[in-house]
């Protein structure tokens, strides 16, 4: 009886403890959704097409709400070369949603990582151009 029951606590912990695996589980759902196809699941991106994000300067900038929100629709620059494929707007997500998705990369690929808030990105997409 007491072997079943230290066998039972023993899967419940390693069950929470699998569950916080990732703490940005919804903006990996999200990102997964909107962006993994064009991006990739490691950030990256699609050779000379899609720029890569796991090591963009765009990441962990304040911009990125915006570019997230209302895409990119100029040549994107890459390194010392241009793309010529425009970024698509995903203006159906909500202030919640781009939290989520910018807090999943940042935690993901972008190191000194700082949680951005719902509130810092509804300041941040107010003032996008």
């Amino acid at each position: 009886m007491i072997l079943r029951k230290s066998i039972y606590i023993l899967v419940m912990c390693l069950n929470i403890l699998a569950c916080n695996e990732s703490p940005y589980m919804q903006g990996k759902r999200l990102y997964t959704a909107n962006c993994q196809n064009c991006h990739m699941e490691d950030g990256s991106g699609l050779a000379k097409l899609i720029p890569p994000l796991a090591t963009s300067q765009k990441i962990g900038s304040a911009t990125f709400a915006c570019i997230l929100k209302n895409g990119i629709r100029d040549t994107i620059r890459q390194d010392s070369s241009y793309l010529v494929r425009e970024m698509p707007a995903f203006s159906h997500l909500s202030a919640t949603e781009v939290a989520n998705i910018i807090n999943f990369v940042n935690h993901s690929w972008h190191t000194p990582f700082k949680e951005q808030t719902i509130l810092d990105v509804e300041n941040v997409l107010n003032s996008c151009k």
